[in-house]
């Protein structure tokens, strides 16, 4: 039996740390903001800070006097667990990556985590090795040597600098500040619990000039976030393509490498952005069997792309899920005589697609437009009361029904489907229909008077493609065909 290396101990203190880390931003926030934050509350919130430094270092000792490792002829095995233990096998023939990373921790200790990813799946690998040297890692890999892509013949593509300040500026991730809005939050309620709520009322903004003051610092605060976080994320960004599987490599302080099968990859996403879609910008996700639990920049196969270009990307790295035709004007496989092998809905074509796309028929467009306008309209109408004149900026989401109208489109010949939606980012999945797993033709009571129905069809826990208010017997024919 083989133990971690004792840097070890670090890591897991560290990832012990980090789940008290908010519990004590909050306390420390909650004292700021009250007006509170005196020498006794200062040595209050060490004191609880040292405590929970000491416990986790405790328990960093205890998991990797607890943590063993072994390989035999079978395969890898690994125990865990002092008072509950955990005994887990995997065999050699059942592996399919190994997960190489390397964070703050480990560069400096000289490092690295591998995961033993398998077909079954699972955040973080069936086995999670946090601290072994490269040695240690080099005989991994030499015991299953088919699950390193063999770089030497592959064809790879690196994000080059000045690509990567464009996906960092243009990542728009807004919802990266919800942790912040989190913190805020708690720390408010607390202020509210003290002298009866007169420190909270002061904070609060008094006119609708204030509040817009805050709705822009927010929003500036989110950008600046995710943009730190995407050039943290993505520098040194590179995606080979090996004889059955993908290897990529990112991260600035925390370095990747995850190596992706070929046959786990379901669906490719095109994912272009509110602050992409002006400049024909935008990035690949691929949904994997096993990776639905990791975080986004985990799924990602290329931060950032020229909409005009991800044909001869895939083309090049990822043939297996191009979309068929691409270039060809919708319909006209069928037109060519390839009968069932294309199915087009008698549309126009979707301008500025990835791939020819068909639209929802006209008549379907006062579906998509009606909602959000009668929404605007209620929404100014009731604002009107609260902030005036204000309110009338609702009416911008009125032209947002048109605009899903016109995104909308879809394409399905040669067994390879692309559907393109618009929510905030305009996004197209392109996928083999083979690789589906369910699809589903829906049909309301209004949708049935104007002979439309829906079509869905799920390619991973992420990804579904669905395309509303088709004509029903396209959409039938369609689901037949799948």
């Amino acid at each position: 039996m083989r133990r971690l290396h004792p840097a070890a101990i670090a890591i897991y203190s560290a990832s012990a740390l980090g789940n008290l880390a908010l519990p004590l931003a909050v306390i420390l926030g909650t004292s700021v903001l009250g007006g509170g934050l005196d020498f006794q509350d200062l040595m209050r919130t060490v004191g609880w800070g040292a405590a929970g430094l000491v416990a986790a270092v405790v328990m960093g000792y205890v998991r990797w006097s607890t943590t063993q490792y072994w390989i035999s002829q079978a395969g890898i095995s690994h125990h865990t667990g002092l008072l509950s233990k955990k005994d887990t096998n995997v065999p050699f023939d059942r592996i399919q990556a190994l997960d190489v990373q390397q964070g703050v921790l480990q560069r400096w200790f000289g490092v690295q985590r591998v995961d033993v990813q398998t077909g079954a799946g699972g955040k973080g690998g069936e086995i999670s090795l946090p601290a072994l040297l490269p040695d240690a890692v080099a005989e991994l890999r030499a015991l299953r040597p088919s699950v390193v892509t063999e770089e030497a013949d592959g064809v790879s593509r690196s994000l080059t600098p000045r690509e990567l300040v464009a996906a960092a500026f243009t990542a728009g991730q807004l919802g990266i500040v919800l942790p912040v809005l989190a913190v805020l939050g708690q720390a408010a309620t607390q202020v509210a619990e003290e002298e009866g709520g007169e420190n909270a009322v002061q904070l609060i903004p008094e006119t609708v000039t204030g509040w817009v003051v805050v709705a822009v610092a927010l929003l500036a605060l989110a950008w600046v976030l995710s943009t730190l976080g995407a050039f943290i994320a993505f520098a040194g960004f590179t995606v080979t393509r090996g004889e059955d599987r993908l290897r990529i490599r990112r991260g600035l302080l925390q370095r990747s490498e995850a190596t992706v099968p070929l046959h786990r990859i379901r669906a490719v996403r095109v994912v272009e952005g509110v602050f992409r879609r002006p400049f024909g910008l935008c990035a690949l996700s691929v949904e994997v069997t096993g990776y639905a639990e990791e975080a986004s920049a985990a799924r990602t196969l290329f931060p950032l792309v020229r909409v005009s270009e991800v044909q001869d990307f895939l083309d090049e790295l990822l043939p297996e899920m191009g979309a068929a035709g691409h270039g060809e004007a919708p319909g006209r496989a069928a037109a060519d005589g390839r009968g069932e092998r294309a199915l087009a809905g008698g549309g126009r074509r979707s301008a500025g697609a990835v791939v020819a796309l068909d639209r929802p028929p006209a008549r379907a467009a006062r579906r998509y437009v009606a909602p959000p306008l009668l929404g605007a309209l209620v929404l100014a109408g009731a604002g009107w009361l609260v902030v005036g004149p204000f309110s009338l900026f609702a009416l911008v989401l009125a032209p947002y029904g048109w605009a899903r109208w016109r995104a909308a489109g879809w394409h399905f010949a040669d067994g390879r489907l692309a559907v393109r939606t618009l929510r905030i980012a305009r996004i197209t999945i392109l996928a083999p229909a083979r690789y589906r797993e369910s699809h589903t033709w829906a049909q309301n009571v209004f949708q049935r008077r104007a002979a439309l129905a829906d079509l869905e069809v799920a390619f991973g826990k992420r990804t579904t493609a669905r395309i509303r208010h088709l004509d029903a017997a396209t959409a039938q024919a369609a689901w037949s065909a799948l």
